[in-house]
């Protein structure tokens, strides 16, 4: 079946409106869609659903009703008609489109069917003071309570109480409007006599042409029979049942329909009334924000213990670095800092005595970012330390940090690192770097970038060497690596207009105004300068770094 909407506005401003049985148009403020034009009336119009269409007739309004700029006292509408009542213009619009079937500004949508499915129009009130009760309790009880099947027992408890339904259950939607069990525990939550049960879905008779006409144009049903022995006009299912009323409302959130709430009763003399309708209709409102609340608590608790287990991945990282450093032997100073962006990242470094006379330092970064990195990472530093001290050369060992990676990296997981060996008794320096990037030295002739890529990152390529950079430094030199982190920083959105890259140079403004001052304060002043430049917003990537400074025999 077609649902008819009426369009007013457009953009932000635009509000589409369900007719759903009959609605009407008008100044006043009861009217069910308002429209501020001094030419209206208080009630000017009234578009209802007939023989499978809409008509619109106009209520003897002053002004009078155009339809396609003919003005007219009744007509039937089409797709695409423009309805004008002074100077506010109104569209109407046939859709079956399922992408639509939740109007973009829904109040109250309901259809009353008699036993031929014909509409009628809406019984008496019942008592409306208990059904207030009922919808105050039911929203009370849906408050805090963030467990999806425990909230569907109590709406169905309550609901079901207040307007004496014989029976009652919830139907979740699926493809093709399939009514499918509750996705967390996997039956149907039903009430029938008061008493919940779980059900399969074959073992709940409904009318699935209510059904479906509640999943797809989002209408509130009432269905009374008005039971007769003799009647055979009722569909197969509700006859076989001897149901006197039914009621199925959608269970509906902000953008969606998740499925309905369906409620009937057998007892002769009890068909529902519209005030019953209301309260099923709220409760199937309810039911959705309060399901949608829970799906939101459990994704909030979820990103919580993500983030727990991110920090606590990260202490577990950060214990792997390298947080003591030495201080007795006069011939150096050495220091090496890693500050994570938001989640736990594959950059590391590290020292190590290769014996009492040589050390050595290494940067890297691994690819990708997460546990795998981390992990990744974890694994190269423990062989570093295990195989540096026994090897001849930085060559050597990236050859054997290469080799062990190949064989583990079964997602194509490589790693850039530089490796500096220094021999304090003459400041003689051994490298080799693989794919990362050039070591820089700061002196008193000023700031250089040496020992360059001479190779692929580890863990490409088997059975692949790398060249190696000798040099001498002199005492009070200083030798600092650093990561993509810190020269890919970038001001503003990454990559958006007007954004800057912190770059090389900004290291070097920044080591150069501050040697030969300690590696601790020329990292510590390199990466606050970054934090100043990506300001307001954090660095995108990890920001690592380490440096040593040679001080020979003058600082034994």
């Amino acid at each position: 079946m077609q649902q008819g909407y009426i369009v007013i506005g457009n953009g932000e401003d635009r509000q589409r409106m369900p007719v759903g049985s009959s609605l009407t148009i008008g100044r006043a403020a009861h009217s069910g869609f308002v429209i501020k034009d001094d030419a209206a009336s208080r009630q000017h119009l009234e578009i209802r659903r007939s023989g499978g269409g809409y008509v619109c007739c106009d209520l003897e309004s002053r002004n009078g009703t155009k339809v396609n700029d003919e003005r007219i006292s009744s007509c039937r509408l089409k797709d695409g008609d423009r309805v004008l009542i002074g100077e506010t213009s109104l569209l109407f619009e046939l859709s079956t489109d399922q992408a639509m079937r939740v109007p973009d500004k829904t109040v109250f949508l309901q259809t009353v069917l008699d036993t031929a499915g014909c509409e009628k129009a809406p019984p008496p009130s019942s008592n409306s003071k208990e059904l207030l009760e009922a919808a105050y309790t039911l929203m009370n009880a849906l408050a805090s309570n963030f467990n999806p099947c425990d909230l569907i027992d109590r709406i169905l408890e309550t609901t079901t109480e207040a307007i004496r339904a014989h029976r009652g259950a919830v139907f979740f939607a699926g493809p093709g409007d399939e009514l499918l069990p509750c996705g967390v525990c996997g039956h149907v939550h039903s009430i029938e006599n008061g008493e919940p049960r779980p059900a399969d879905v074959g073992e709940i008779q409904i009318s699935e042409s209510v059904a479906r006409r509640v999943l797809q144009d989002g209408e509130n049903v009432l269905f009374q029979s008005g039971w007769a022995d003799d009647s055979t006009d009722l569909n197969a299912s509700i006859a076989a049942l001897r149901l006197t009323s039914i009621l199925c409302v959608p269970i509906r959130t902000q953008n969606d329909i998740l499925g309905i709430l369906y409620m009937d009763t057998d007892i002769a003399d009890h068909e529902y009334t519209n005030d019953d309708l209301l309260l099923a209709a709220a409760a199937g409102n309810s039911a959705g924000l309060a399901l949608e609340n829970a799906r939101n608590h459990r994704a909030l608790l979820e990103n919580q213990r993500i983030e727990q287990d991110i920090e606590a991945a990260w202490t577990i990282q950060e214990s792997f670095l390298v947080s003591d450093w030495p201080t007795d032997d006069r011939r150096f100073e050495v220091y090496g800092m890693t500050e994570p962006a938001k989640v736990v990242g594959g950059d590391f470094y590290d020292f190590a005595y290769l014996d009492s006379d040589r050390v050595g330092m290494l940067i890297g970064d691994v690819s990708g970012k997460g546990v795998p990195a981390a992990l990744t990472m974890a694994q190269l530093l423990t062989e570093f330390r295990l195989s540096a001290p026994g090897v001849k050369s930085p060559a050597e060992l990236l050859e054997r940090l290469n080799e062990g990676l190949v064989k583990r990296s079964l997602r194509g997981m490589f790693c850039t690192v530089a490796v500096v060996g220094i021999d304090l008794r003459d400041g003689t320096v051994v490298a080799a770097n693989a794919g990362h990037h050039p070591v820089m030295l700061a002196s008193e002739d000023g700031i250089a970038s040496i020992i360059p890529a001479s190779g692929p990152p580890i863990g490409v390529v088997p059975g692949i060497s790398w060249d190696e950079v000798r040099m001498r430094i002199n005492p009070g030199d200083t030798l600092l690596s650093y990561t993509d982190g810190i020269v890919e920083a970038r001001t503003g959105t990454q990559g958006g207009p007007g954004s800057a890259v912190y770059g090389l140079k900004g290291i070097e403004r920044v080591v150069g105004d501050h040697y030969p001052n300690s590696p601790r304060n020329l990292i510590n002043r390199v990466i606050g300068d970054v934090h100043d430049f990506c300001s307001p917003l954090s660095p995108h990537d990890d920001s690592t770094m380490i440096a040593l400074r040679y001080l020979g025999k003058a600082g034994e």
